[in-house]
Order: structure tokens, then sequence, then C-alpha cells
């Protein structure tokens, strides 16, 4: 019968756990430089809590692999937040080895345990988390590590290139004209370079223009770069047959495989790229380069500039005034205006340019462009506790108090955001007198997180302090006094009831 029941146990736990793998891309970024990999992460649910692995997991460098090994924070308590299952830990962790054929020796297992911090997300079939891995005491660095996609474009600081081709070679995750479709494609010519002149890193993109001569006349074909795909289609620069599309249904691949659009599943509140900008010669009449981003929903296709009215946009962002930066790196920084489509966002179309106005400019205009990305806002701009303002303030200060003689749960917290979806987490405990509130933010692609904490004085949250009142619901208490919010089976409280009276009970 023993045996039986240990067999049931067994049973029971390979039920209760789910694993599940995502192959999925990982961005890792070692003082500012990032690398774009793939990798496999398993997420296993087992009795409610979670832990999530890293196996096999190398640092990709310029003098190749790595090995670190297998990276695991086990018994991570999810935060229901909508359709969204937050994962949040500060764990450290001892790295096992990996067992990739072929690599012999592992960092990780020679390295004492590493402080892992992890903010993660499982919303639909998806999984993003932004893992900071803190080795500051043994390589001197800390390595971040962003896993997912649909959040931010890949290859967003222009360090990793493929051959389009003949012997051109284009930034992964963005073409020009040299992957493009089009009738006169084949004489659209080459507008996209690698440049060592980067923001950061070892790589940004050159896109410049060129003066294209004809029979009888001369035009200036601005430098494009796009997420999408470029198609020419005209002699004439202003036919919107001359345009950046992603088209959802095409099965074609790039010349490092992937798709002409980056995957969205989000939605950002703007878009950032530093850029140096010069013109070969002046033109004041068309003096700007320009950058736009076009978030949409569906399957179907989009083109910019347009050629009809597209109902499946959902945002946009567009910034037609980039002036000359006089040889410096600026920050240029767009906002999205959302549309009215409430759809799921489902693909992007980013695309810059050496003109704001086609076939304007000079032969001569350039572009430079690096570290490109996603904004997600997840500012507090405003608190509250049971409808009272937190007095002075400031998103700057993670730490206040007050008092207020009632009790307080976690629904009687609200906060402002100036995030169109970032992720608000409240809990509430009883230290003493006190409710210790805790608010942690997070924007929507888990790269930041900022914490609250308000500790409010009450003569509520103590057994002999509650007043009882008619509508008042029964209150437990640990035996040493402090109020309980979850229950535990098995154990003994103090049940305070709604006529003042307290019983003791085991749940």
């Amino acid at each position: 019968m023993k045996k039986f029941f240990t067999l049931l146990f067994v049973a029971v736990v390979a039920i209760a756990a789910k694993a599940t793998d995502y192959n999925v891309p990982i961005t890792i970024s070692v003082n500012g430089v990032s690398v774009d990999q793939t990798g496999v992460v398993t997420v296993v649910k087992n009795r409610g809590l979670y832990n999530l692995t890293m196996k096999n997991f190398m640092l990709q460098g310029a003098d190749g692999p790595m090995p670190v090994g297998n990276v695991e924070l086990k018994g991570i308590k999810p935060i229901q937040d909508g359709n969204a299952t937050l994962l949040i830990t500060s764990q450290n962790v001892k790295i096992t080895a990996g067992d990739t054929p072929g690599v012999s020796f592992w960092m990780g297992p020679n390295l004492p345990d590493v402080p892992i911090n992890l903010r993660g997300k499982i919303e639909g079939n998806s999984l993003r988390c932004y893992i900071d891995i803190d080795m500051t005491e043994t390589l001197g660095q800390v390595i971040n590590v962003a896993i997912g996609n649909g959040y931010q474009i890949a290859n967003a600081s222009f360090e990793s290139w493929h051959t389009s081709k003949d012997s051109y070679v284009e930034p992964n995750a963005w073409h020009s004209f040299e992957s493009g479709t089009g009738s006169l494609i084949g004489s659209a010519g080459n507008h996209i370079s690698k440049s060592s002149d980067a923001h950061s890193g070892d790589a940004c993109a050159r896109v410049f223009s060129t003066e294209m001569n004809f029979i009888f006349f001369k035009i200036i074909a601005n430098g494009t770069m796009t997420t999408g795909r470029m198609n020419a289609g005209s002699a004439s620069p202003a036919d919107k047959s001359n345009h950046a599309y992603i088209d959802l249904s095409s099965t074609d691949k790039d010349g490092n495989g992937d798709p002409f659009y980056t995957p969205m599943c989000s939605r950002p509140d703007s878009i950032a790229v530093w850029v140096k900008f010069k013109q070969g010669t002046a033109n004041a009449s068309h003096p700007y380069a320009t950058i736009s981003a076009v978030i949409i929903s569906g399957d179907g296709r989009y083109q910019d500039p347009e050629d009809q009215a597209y109902t499946n946009v959902v945002a946009k962002a567009n910034n037609n005034k980039i002036t000359q930066t006089n040889g410096e790196w600026v920050r240029v920084s767009v906002p999205f205006v959302y549309t009215e489509n409430t759809a799921d966002p489902k693909a992007l179309l980013v695309t810059l340019s050496t003109n704001a106005d086609a076939g304007q400019g000079s032969g001569g205009d350039e572009l430079l462009v690096d570290d490109i990305s996603l904004i997600y806002n997840a500012k507090v701009t405003g608190l509250k506790i049971k409808g009272r303002n937190i007095s002075r303030f400031t998103p700057s200060k993670t730490n206040y108090q007050m008092e207020l003689n009632e009790e307080i749960t976690a629904g009687d917290i609200e906060v402002t955001v100036d995030g169109k979806t970032a992720h608000v987490v409240k809990e509430v405990e009883v230290d003493g007198a006190y409710y210790v509130c805790t608010i942690k933010v997070l924007n929507a692609d888990m790269s930041t997180m900022s914490q609250y904490v308000v500790r409010v004085k009450s003569t509520a949250t103590g057994i002999s302090s509650l007043n009882p009142v008619a509508s008042h619901q029964p209150t437990y208490f640990t035996l040493d006094g402090r109020q309980a919010k979850t229950l535990v089976p098995g154990q003994v409280y103090i049940c305070r009831q709604a006529d003042g009276t307290t019983i003791k009970v085991i749940r």
C-alpha cells in the first residue's frame, strides 16, 4: 500500500509539472554592445510555481563563443496582470555545466553563486524576459539578456550583417534596394553599407543617396533603409510605386533567412534612434532626413508612402524634419500616435531615408543610423491610497509614509502610469502598526522596473484595534498578532468576527 501511494504521488507531480520550450531570439548586451542569437528557454510550472532555465547559455563575442552553462531560476511565484503572467525574482544562482557536444569547458561551474534578476512575462504563446546577470565581481560587468521577439527590432545596434546579392551587404533585419522588388529594381543601385563610425560597438548602417543618369535627365535616388522591403517601380521618384512595404502573406526570406518585416506583439510609446546626418550639397528647399514607423494588425499588406486608405494600421510615428547634425550623433525620439484599431499588433515597418521628399536633396547625402529602440514608458505619475494623494509624490522618490486609521488592501491603491501597456503589481503586508504597501511598475517589454514603498501607520493593523461594524468581514491574524491576507491550510489563526468577538480557528 505504501508503494502504491508513492507511485500515486509521483504521478500527481508529473501531471502538475508542465514544461514549455520557447525557441526564441536572445539579445545579449555587454558594456553597451549587443549581439543577437537564438536559444531555447524552458519554463516549467509545478504546483503553482515556475522554474525558468536557459540551457547551454553562451556569450557570443568577437573571438567566438564563451560557454557559460545552464542558468536556472527556481520557485518563482507568478503574478497575474490581465492576460499576462508576470515572473519577477532575484536569486543567487549556481550556474551548472551544459551538455553541448564538443564543448569541454564551461565557465559557470567555476564561478561563485551569481546574483541574477529576472523580469519576465508569459502572454498567450509568447515569452518575454529580461535577465540581468551580475558578474561584476568575477568579470567586471553586468550581462543583460533580452529574451523573446515582438517587442524590439532585431539587430538594433547594427553589428550583424549578411550578403543580400552580388557583393552587397545589408544589416540583419534591415533591407534596402539591394534585396528589393519592382520592374526597375535592377537600376536602383546600392544605397546602404556598413560603417565603423558607430555610436556604440563596432558598426552602424550608412544610408546614402546617389545621382542617377537617365537618357534625357538626372534624378536623385534617396538612400533608404527599411525593416520591410523596397520596391522600385518607376523612374519618377515621387511615384508611389516606389515605396517600402510589408506583406505578411509572402514567404520570401532575405539573405539571412529572415522575413521582410519585424514581428510586433505590443504597443510601444515611441521609437528612438541615434543618427548622424549630412547633405553632400545643402538644399535649403529640401533639407531634412526622415524616419517613419507603422504598426499593423492582421496578415495583410501595407506600404509607405500609402497608395490607399489602410484599415490595418494600429499606430504611426513620423519625423520628417531630421536636420544636419554637424558631425555629431544625435538621438531622435518620435511618439507613436494610435488609431482606433484595437486589434492585436502583428508587424512593424520602419523606414529611414536621406530626404523627406522623394528624389530631393543631393547625390552625396549620408545618414548614419545606430542603436534603434522601441520605448515602453512606465513612469508613475500619481499615487493614491484610499483616494488620498501621497503627499509630495515625485517619481524619483521611492519611499513614503502616511497615516490612515483604516484597513488597507491592494485594491485601495491607485496608480497612474504614462505607459500605454505598463504592468502594475500592488501588494500589502502588515508590519506591526504599519500597512506596508509595495508597488512595482514594469514596462511592457520588461526592460525596466521601478518600486515604491508606502508605510501607512494605522490602528487597524492589530487585533484589538479593529472597530466592530455590522458590515465588517471576518479578519484573520497569526498567533503573534499580525493580520493574515492569505490563509495557509493547517495553520492556526485568531479570527475577529463582525461583532468584535474573537475565536481561534484552524484552516
